[in-house]
Protein backbone atom coordinates (compact mmCIF):
# COMPACT_ATOMS: atom_id res chain seq x y z
CA UNK A 1 0.00 0.00 0.00
CA UNK A 2 1.26 3.50 -0.81
CA UNK A 3 0.36 6.91 0.57
CA UNK A 4 -1.33 7.72 -2.74
CA UNK A 5 -3.67 4.72 -2.53
CA UNK A 6 -4.57 5.45 1.09
CA UNK A 7 -5.28 9.09 0.26
CA UNK A 8 -7.46 8.00 -2.67
CA UNK A 9 -9.47 5.78 -0.30
CA UNK A 10 -9.83 8.56 2.26
CA UNK A 11 -10.96 10.98 -0.43
CA UNK A 12 -13.57 8.50 -1.66
CA UNK A 13 -14.85 8.00 1.89
CA UNK A 14 -15.23 11.74 2.43
CA UNK A 15 -16.66 12.45 -1.03
CA UNK A 16 -13.80 14.63 -2.24
CA UNK A 17 -10.91 14.54 -4.71
CA UNK A 18 -7.52 13.06 -3.67
CA UNK A 19 -5.83 16.39 -4.46
CA UNK A 20 -7.74 17.91 -1.55
CA UNK A 21 -5.69 15.72 0.82
CA UNK A 22 -2.28 16.06 -0.83
CA UNK A 23 -0.92 17.64 2.35
CA UNK A 24 -1.13 14.19 3.99
CA UNK A 25 1.26 12.57 1.49
CA UNK A 26 4.29 12.69 3.80
CA UNK A 27 2.58 10.82 6.64
CA UNK A 28 3.39 7.13 7.18
CA UNK A 29 1.04 4.83 5.30
CA UNK A 30 0.10 3.11 8.56
CA UNK A 31 -1.02 6.44 10.04
CA UNK A 32 -3.10 7.24 6.97
CA UNK A 33 -4.83 3.89 7.24
CA UNK A 34 -5.63 4.45 10.93
CA UNK A 35 -7.03 7.89 10.07
CA UNK A 36 -9.22 6.43 7.32
CA UNK A 37 -10.48 3.58 9.51
CA UNK A 38 -11.37 5.96 12.34
CA UNK A 39 -13.20 8.23 9.91
CA UNK A 40 -15.06 5.18 8.59
CA UNK A 41 -16.09 4.18 12.10
CA UNK A 42 -17.40 7.66 12.85
CA UNK A 43 -19.43 7.83 9.64
CA UNK A 44 -20.86 4.33 9.83
CA UNK A 45 -21.54 4.22 13.57
CA UNK A 46 -23.36 7.54 13.61
CA UNK A 47 -27.12 6.92 13.72
CA UNK A 48 -26.60 3.16 13.90
CA UNK A 49 -29.78 2.81 15.98
CA UNK A 50 -31.75 4.43 13.16
CA UNK A 51 -30.30 1.99 10.63
CA UNK A 52 -31.17 -0.93 12.89
CA UNK A 53 -34.78 0.26 13.12
CA UNK A 54 -34.98 0.55 9.33
CA UNK A 55 -33.57 -2.97 8.99
CA UNK A 56 -36.13 -4.30 11.47
CA UNK A 57 -38.98 -2.51 9.69
CA UNK A 58 -37.94 -4.05 6.37
CA UNK A 59 -39.01 -7.45 7.71
CA UNK A 60 -42.61 -6.28 7.95
CA UNK A 61 -43.11 -5.96 4.19
CA UNK A 62 -42.40 -8.27 1.22
CA UNK A 63 -38.83 -8.28 -0.04
CA UNK A 64 -39.89 -6.88 -3.41
CA UNK A 65 -41.42 -3.85 -1.72
CA UNK A 66 -38.29 -3.33 0.37
CA UNK A 67 -36.12 -3.48 -2.75
CA UNK A 68 -38.30 -0.93 -4.54
CA UNK A 69 -38.22 1.44 -1.58
CA UNK A 70 -34.47 0.97 -1.23
CA UNK A 71 -33.85 1.98 -4.82
CA UNK A 72 -36.42 4.73 -5.24
CA UNK A 73 -36.51 6.33 -1.78
CA UNK A 74 -33.39 5.43 0.20
CA UNK A 75 -30.68 5.65 -2.45
CA UNK A 76 -27.20 4.05 -2.39
CA UNK A 77 -25.78 5.80 0.69
CA UNK A 78 -28.58 4.90 3.08
CA UNK A 79 -28.80 1.39 1.63
CA UNK A 80 -25.09 0.91 2.30
CA UNK A 81 -25.51 1.94 5.93
CA UNK A 82 -28.52 -0.35 6.44
CA UNK A 83 -26.80 -3.28 4.70
CA UNK A 84 -24.26 -3.34 7.50
CA UNK A 85 -26.95 -4.24 10.06
CA UNK A 86 -29.20 -6.50 7.98
CA UNK A 87 -29.19 -10.26 8.43
CA UNK A 88 -27.12 -11.74 5.56
CA UNK A 89 -29.98 -13.83 4.16
CA UNK A 90 -32.28 -10.82 4.06
CA UNK A 91 -29.63 -8.60 2.49
CA UNK A 92 -28.90 -11.16 -0.23
CA UNK A 93 -32.59 -11.59 -0.99
CA UNK A 94 -33.03 -7.83 -1.38
CA UNK A 95 -29.85 -7.50 -3.47
CA UNK A 96 -31.13 -10.15 -5.86
CA UNK A 97 -34.05 -7.86 -6.74
CA UNK A 98 -31.96 -4.78 -7.47
CA UNK A 99 -30.30 -3.83 -10.79
CA UNK A 100 -26.54 -4.22 -11.10
CA UNK A 101 -25.88 -0.52 -11.64
CA UNK A 102 -27.65 0.33 -8.37
CA UNK A 103 -25.76 -2.42 -6.52
CA UNK A 104 -22.53 -0.93 -7.85
CA UNK A 105 -23.59 2.46 -6.48
CA UNK A 106 -24.25 0.84 -3.09
CA UNK A 107 -20.90 -0.97 -3.16
CA UNK A 108 -19.13 2.37 -3.56
CA UNK A 109 -20.72 3.55 -0.29
CA UNK A 110 -20.37 0.30 1.65
CA UNK A 111 -17.83 -0.59 4.33
CA UNK A 112 -17.00 -4.21 3.39
CA UNK A 113 -15.98 -5.04 6.96
CA UNK A 114 -19.52 -4.33 8.15
CA UNK A 115 -21.00 -6.49 5.41
CA UNK A 116 -18.59 -9.41 5.80
CA UNK A 117 -21.39 -11.86 6.58
CA UNK A 118 -23.29 -10.82 3.46
CA UNK A 119 -20.22 -11.01 1.24
CA UNK A 120 -19.28 -14.45 2.56
CA UNK A 121 -22.69 -15.84 1.61
CA UNK A 122 -23.23 -13.95 -1.65
CA UNK A 123 -23.17 -16.16 -4.78
CA UNK A 124 -20.34 -15.54 -7.23
CA UNK A 125 -22.68 -14.40 -10.01
CA UNK A 126 -23.77 -11.08 -8.47
CA UNK A 127 -20.23 -10.41 -7.28
CA UNK A 128 -18.88 -10.80 -10.81
CA UNK A 129 -21.66 -8.66 -12.26
CA UNK A 130 -21.03 -5.81 -9.81
CA UNK A 131 -17.26 -6.14 -10.16
CA UNK A 132 -17.51 -5.94 -13.94
CA UNK A 133 -19.69 -2.83 -13.68
CA UNK A 134 -17.27 -1.16 -11.25
CA UNK A 135 -14.37 -1.99 -13.58
CA UNK A 136 -16.29 -0.44 -16.49
CA UNK A 137 -16.55 2.73 -14.39
CA UNK A 138 -12.88 2.59 -13.47
CA UNK A 139 -13.80 2.46 -9.78
CA UNK A 140 -10.82 0.43 -8.62
CA UNK A 141 -10.86 2.03 -5.17
CA UNK A 142 -14.19 0.38 -4.39
CA UNK A 143 -13.16 -2.93 -5.95
CA UNK A 144 -9.92 -3.11 -3.99
CA UNK A 145 -11.67 -2.60 -0.66
CA UNK A 146 -13.66 -5.81 -1.18
CA UNK A 147 -10.70 -8.12 -1.83
CA UNK A 148 -10.15 -8.93 1.82
CA UNK A 149 -13.77 -9.93 2.45
CA UNK A 150 -14.70 -11.98 -0.62
CA UNK A 151 -14.55 -15.79 -0.44
CA UNK A 152 -12.04 -17.44 -2.76
CA UNK A 153 -14.72 -18.76 -5.13
CA UNK A 154 -16.20 -15.31 -5.79
CA UNK A 155 -12.77 -13.72 -6.02
CA UNK A 156 -11.59 -16.31 -8.56
CA UNK A 157 -14.70 -15.88 -10.71
CA UNK A 158 -14.18 -12.11 -10.70
CA UNK A 159 -10.49 -12.40 -11.58
CA UNK A 160 -11.39 -14.61 -14.54
CA UNK A 161 -13.95 -12.06 -15.76
CA UNK A 162 -11.78 -8.93 -15.56
CA UNK A 163 -9.11 -7.78 -17.97
CA UNK A 164 -5.50 -7.73 -16.82
CA UNK A 165 -5.17 -4.01 -16.19
CA UNK A 166 -8.36 -3.99 -14.11
CA UNK A 167 -7.03 -6.85 -11.96
CA UNK A 168 -3.77 -5.03 -11.29
CA UNK A 169 -5.35 -1.65 -10.60
CA UNK A 170 -7.82 -3.31 -8.23
CA UNK A 171 -5.05 -5.15 -6.38
CA UNK A 172 -3.29 -1.83 -5.79
CA UNK A 173 -6.20 -0.77 -3.55
CA UNK A 174 -6.55 -4.03 -1.63
CA UNK A 175 -7.02 -3.82 2.13
CA UNK A 176 -5.21 -7.16 2.48
CA UNK A 177 -1.92 -6.85 0.63
CA UNK A 178 -0.76 -10.43 1.15
CA UNK A 179 -3.78 -11.72 -0.78
CA UNK A 180 -2.18 -10.67 -4.08
CA UNK A 181 -0.23 -13.94 -4.21
CA UNK A 182 -3.55 -15.78 -4.01
CA UNK A 183 -5.05 -13.58 -6.71
CA UNK A 184 -2.07 -14.08 -9.02
CA UNK A 185 -2.33 -17.84 -8.60
CA UNK A 186 -5.94 -17.56 -9.85
CA UNK A 187 -4.83 -15.97 -13.13
CA UNK A 188 -4.86 -18.60 -15.91
CA UNK A 189 -1.50 -19.45 -17.47
CA UNK A 190 -2.63 -17.99 -20.78
CA UNK A 191 -3.21 -14.64 -19.07
CA UNK A 192 0.16 -14.40 -17.31
CA UNK A 193 1.78 -13.38 -20.59
CA UNK A 194 -0.69 -10.49 -20.72
CA UNK A 195 0.29 -9.47 -17.17
CA UNK A 196 3.94 -9.38 -18.23
CA UNK A 197 3.04 -7.33 -21.31
CA UNK A 198 1.08 -4.79 -19.24
CA UNK A 199 4.05 -4.30 -16.94
CA UNK A 200 6.58 -4.17 -19.80
CA UNK A 201 4.58 -1.58 -21.75
CA UNK A 202 3.12 0.35 -18.81
CA UNK A 203 2.99 4.11 -18.84
CA UNK A 204 4.66 5.81 -15.91
CA UNK A 205 1.23 6.42 -14.35
CA UNK A 206 0.12 2.80 -14.65
CA UNK A 207 3.48 1.37 -13.63
CA UNK A 208 3.77 3.53 -10.53
CA UNK A 209 0.19 2.68 -9.58
CA UNK A 210 0.40 -1.10 -9.90
CA UNK A 211 4.04 -2.21 -9.63
CA UNK A 212 4.08 -1.81 -5.82
CA UNK A 213 1.75 -4.85 -5.58
CA UNK A 214 4.61 -7.06 -6.77
CA UNK A 215 6.25 -6.78 -3.34
CA UNK A 216 3.41 -9.02 -2.13
CA UNK A 217 3.94 -11.74 -4.73
CA UNK A 218 5.40 -15.02 -3.47
CA UNK A 219 8.34 -16.84 -5.06
CA UNK A 220 6.07 -19.11 -7.10
CA UNK A 221 4.30 -16.12 -8.59
CA UNK A 222 7.53 -14.22 -9.24
CA UNK A 223 9.00 -17.26 -10.98
CA UNK A 224 5.87 -17.66 -13.09
CA UNK A 225 5.97 -14.01 -14.15
CA UNK A 226 9.73 -14.09 -14.75
CA UNK A 227 9.32 -16.87 -17.33
CA UNK A 228 7.09 -14.59 -19.40
CA UNK A 229 9.21 -11.47 -18.89
CA UNK A 230 12.20 -13.25 -20.44
CA UNK A 231 10.28 -13.32 -23.72
CA UNK A 232 10.31 -9.52 -23.94
CA UNK A 233 12.90 -7.33 -25.61
CA UNK A 234 15.82 -5.86 -23.64
CA UNK A 235 14.21 -2.43 -24.02
CA UNK A 236 10.92 -3.62 -22.53
CA UNK A 237 12.69 -5.35 -19.65
CA UNK A 238 14.73 -2.21 -18.98
CA UNK A 239 11.54 -0.11 -18.91
CA UNK A 240 9.90 -2.54 -16.49
CA UNK A 241 13.02 -2.58 -14.29
CA UNK A 242 13.31 1.21 -14.25
CA UNK A 243 9.78 1.69 -12.96
CA UNK A 244 10.21 -1.14 -10.43
CA UNK A 245 13.35 0.54 -9.12
CA UNK A 246 11.66 3.94 -8.99
CA UNK A 247 8.81 2.62 -6.83
CA UNK A 248 11.24 0.75 -4.59
CA UNK A 249 10.39 -2.88 -5.33
CA UNK A 250 13.10 -4.07 -7.73
CA UNK A 251 15.36 -5.46 -5.01
CA UNK A 252 12.45 -7.51 -3.62
CA UNK A 253 11.52 -9.32 -6.82
CA UNK A 254 13.96 -12.25 -6.63
CA UNK A 255 13.68 -14.36 -9.81
CA UNK A 256 11.72 -11.62 -11.55
CA UNK A 257 14.51 -9.11 -10.91
CA UNK A 258 16.99 -11.60 -12.37
CA UNK A 259 14.85 -11.87 -15.51
CA UNK A 260 14.59 -8.10 -15.80
CA UNK A 261 18.34 -7.59 -15.46
CA UNK A 262 19.34 -10.61 -17.54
Amino acid sequence: MTAATEIAKLARLLGDQPERFAYLADLPVSDLRVLREKATDVLFDANRAVFERIAAASKLVPTGVTAAVAQKAFGPLLCARVAGVLEPERAIDIAGRLPVDFLADVAAELDPRRAAGVLAALPAGPVVAVGTELARRGDYVTMGRFIGELPASALKATVEALDTEAILRTAAFSEVEDRFAEIFAMIPDAKVAEVARVFAEASDELGEAVLPVLRNLDKAGLTRLAAEVRQHSPEQRAHFAAIAERVGVLDRLGPLAEALNG
